[in-house]
Parts: structure tokens; sequence; C-alpha cells
């Protein structure tokens, strides 16, 4: 089994280019998601306001992820909680992961931990403009999510764009192949795949 993470910022796309694999190999990839790696919400860290802040590395268990990573490539199954994090509340599905013959990581902080980039086989960073991003951001959180247009524009400026400079956007470099997510990330999406087949 190999692995793949696809990281940027909220909002750059990834859950697109993550379908758009899916899509390609059909069931030879398993998908394992950071958002299912988040501590329980009491153990999230909080900033000076008191308000819940997702969007800094301590908020995930990398540890967990790590030792799923390590299970799946030893050919074991694992199984995972998935949360939907919504304003008023958070919903839960317990899933089964099988081995493929890929595995595909997404999410912000998936390059942070040295244990798990160790692991990684391709580096993946996709890419697009603050404005796109906000706007992206801005129709999820306010139409599926439930947040207030002054709470989308207080976590993007406070805990967003923070996080973005500190820990995702250094990783942009040193990643195998950028994929511009700004218009159309088709193209970018078949770079991946020739990757991934060579």
């Amino acid at each position: 089994m190999k692995i793949v993470a696809l990281t940027g910022g909220s909002g750059s796309g990834k859950s697109t280019v993550l379908n758009g694999l899916m899509d390609y190999f059909q069931g030879r990839v398993s998908i394992l998601s950071l958002d299912d790696y988040y501590r329980p919400r009491e153990e999230l860290p909080k900033d000076s306001k008191g308000e819940t802040n997702y969007d800094v590395p301590e908020a995930i268990n990398h540890k967990g992820l790590h030792k799923d990573l390590q299970d799946l490539s030893y050919g074991k199954n694992i199984e995972l909680e998935t949360y939907t994090y919504n304003r008023d509340a958070m919903k839960s599905d317990r899933i089964t992961i099988v081995p493929s013959d890929w595995l595909i990581v997404e999410g912000l902080f998936v390059l942070h931990n040295s244990e798990i980039r160790e692991m990684l086989d391709i580096k993946v960073y996709i890419d697009a403009t603050v404005e796109t991003r906000l706007s992206r951001r801005k129709n999820r959180d306010l139409t599926v999510r439930g947040y207030s247009p002054d709470e989308v524009q207080y976590q993007w400026e406070n805990h967003v764009r923070p996080a973005d400079k500190e820990f995702i956007e250094p990783w942009k470099d040193k990643c195998d192949l950028v994929i511009d997510n700004e218009n159309n990330w088709e193209p970018g999406l078949e770079q991946l795949i020739k990757m991934m087949e060579s």
C-alpha cells in the first residue's frame, strides 16, 4: 500500500481532488480524513475570546492517525468514528476502512507530524487564492454548517488565515505536486494520477 497526502488551506478544494481520485481509481483507494481525528470538543484549544479553534495542529490526534496508518500498512482493517461538525450539533457514524492499493490522507495538518510524513509516498498541495477560498468557505459554512456571517468572518481572520500562514502555506514548496484549483483542477489531477501509476 502506498500513501498520498492531500493538503492545502481551507476552501482550496481538497475534497474536489479527492473525489476525482475516487472516481478514477474505482475502489482501489482507501480514504482517511483528518476531520475524523479531531480531539473531543472539550479538549479542543480555545482562543483568547474563548472560541474553539479547529485550525491549529493541536486540535488533531496525530498519534491516533499514525497508529491507523501503521495498521492499514500492515494490512489490518481499522474502525473510525466519522464526524460532521455543524454549528449546533456534531454527527458521527462508525465506519470500517480496509487497506487498498492506495491510501489517500487529506487534511489541513496532514504534513505537520514528522512520523506521519515519513510514511508518505506522494505529498500534494492544493492551491487557490485567499479570496476564492474565503468565498468557498462562506458558501459551505453559511449554507451547510449553519454559521452566521460574523462567525465565519471571525474564524477566517482569527483562526484560518493565521493557520494558513504558519502551518500550511510553508509546505507548498516542499510537496511533490502543486495542483492549481483556482479555476480548473483537472490538469493537476491528471498529473497526480500519472505519478501514482508510474
